[in-house]
C-alpha cells in the first residue's frame, strides 16, 4: 500500500536483480469507512503482484517504454473504474495512483534491460542521494499519466485536454471537497501530479484540515490575468458567475464573457467548453457540506442555460 515513488523504484530494481518480472497487478479493496470516522484521500485498496522468473533477453529504450507505461496505466484505471461502477469498492485517487505504480512495474520489469539504466549502480545509492534515479522518473511519469487520465464526470477526453493544468487542478480539487476531503496534503499531492506550482491564490484556506478553493463570490474580480489560472477560461467563468451573483441575473455573466471573448469569435468557439465547465460547477449547489458554494452552483446552472440559449 506504500505511496512513496522511491519505495516502488527500489522494488522494481530488487525484482530486476532477483531475475523476476511482474506479470500481473491488480488492486483489491481492503479497507472501508464505517460510520464516516475516517475521511481523506487515503489508500483503501492493496496492490497484489504476480511474479515470474525473467526469461526474456529483450532490451528497450526509455522513450519506447513510455508508450507501454501509458497503455498499462490507462488499462488498469479503466478496469478499476469498471469495478467501481459494478461493485462498491469505492476506489479513490490514492488507489488509482498506487495502481499506476504497480502497472509501471509490470511494463518496466518485462524487459531484461532498459538502455541507459545501470540497475546495480542505482541499488547501491542511498535514498538521500542527490542524483536523479531514472526508475523514479519512470514511475513519476506514470503518476502524471494517471492524473491526466482521471477525467471528471461530465467532461469528455477532448474537452479535458483543452483545459490548462491549473484548470484541471482546480476542477479535480473541487472533486476532493465534494468528497469531503479538506487535508492540505491531498491538494498539494494533486498539484504535484499536475505540475502546478503557483496555486496559493486559488485557496480560500490552506489550513491543515480545512483546505478549500475560493468560490466565485470569494474570488470576486481579483487575481485575473497573468500566467496560470488567472488567465484561464475557468477563471473568467468564475468572474462571470460573480457578476451574475452580484447583479442577480445571468445576463451580467453573459455580457462579461461576450466582451472578454469578442475577438475572432472566441465566445462562440468556446461556448460548448464553457457549458461543460459550468455543468461541473453546478454540481456543488446542493451538497450538504458545501453550503458556501450554493450561490456559485446555482448561478453555474443558470448561466449554463443562458449560454445554451444564446444565439438560438
Amino acid at each position: 500500500t506504500h505511496q512513496d515513488v522511491k519505495v516502488w523504484a527500489e522494488l522494481a530494481m530488487i525484482l530486476w536483480s532477483a531475475g523476476l518480472r511482474v506479470v500481473s497487478a491488480w488492486t483489491i479493496s481492503t479497507e472501508t469507512v464505517t460510520g464516516r470516522l475516517k475521511s481523506g484521500n487515503y489508500v483503501s485498496g492493496t496492490v497484489l503482484l504476480t511474479l515470474k522468473k525473467q526469461v526474456e533477453s529483450e532490451k528497450i529504450y526509455q522513450d519506447e517504454l513510455y508508450d507501454e507505461i501509458k497503455y498499462e496505466v490507462e488499462r488498469t484505471i479503466d478496469s478499476m473504474k469498471d469495478i467501481n461502477h459494478k461493485d462498491d469498492p469505492d476506489f479513490n485517487d490514492a488507489d488509482f495512483i498506487l495502481a499506476s505504480y504497480a502497472s509501471t512495474l509490470k511494463a518496466i520489469t518485462s524487459y531484461r534491460e532498459i538502455a541507459g539504466i545501470d540497475i546495480p549502480y542505482w541499488l547501491e545509492k542511498g535514498r538521500d542521494s542527490k542524483e536523479t534515479n531514472p526508475i523514479e522518473e519512470l514511475i513519476s511519469r506514470a503518476q502524471d499519466i494517471a492524473y491526466n487520465y482521471l477525467i471528471p464526470e461530465g467532461f469528455d477526453s477532448f474537452s479535458w485536454r483543452e483545459l490548462s493544468k491549473e484548470e484541471r487542478f482546480f476542477i479535480r480539487g473541487m472533486e476532493l471537497e465534494m468528497n469531503n476531503i479538506y487535508q492540505i496534503g491531498d491538494y498539494q499531492e494533486l498539484a504535484r501530479g499536475f505540475g502546478v506550482t503557483n496555486y496559493t491564490d486559488m485557496f480560500q484556506s490552506t489550513s491543515a484540515n480545512k483546505a478549500r478553493f475560493k468560490t466565485a463570490n470569494e474570488f470576486k474580480r481579483r487575481q485575473i490575468g497573468g500566467d496560470g489560472f488567472g488567465s484561464s477560461l475557468t477563471r473568467h467563468l468564475l468572474v462571470a458567475l460573480n457578476d451574475s451573483i452580484v447583479e442577480d441575473k445571468a445576463s451580467a455573466g453573459i455580457t462579461y464573457l461576450r466582451t472578454f471573448y469578442q475577438e475572432n469569435n472566441e465566445y462562440w468557439k468556446k461556448k460548448n467548453l464553457m457549458m461543460e465547465i459550468l455543468n461541473f460547477l453546478s454540481r456543488v449547489e446542493n451538497i450538504d457540506h458545501m453550503n458556501h458554494w450554493n450561490s456559485t452552483g446555482y448561478y453555474a446552472k443558470v448561466l449554463r442555460e443562458a449560454l445554451r440559449n444564446d444565439g438560438v
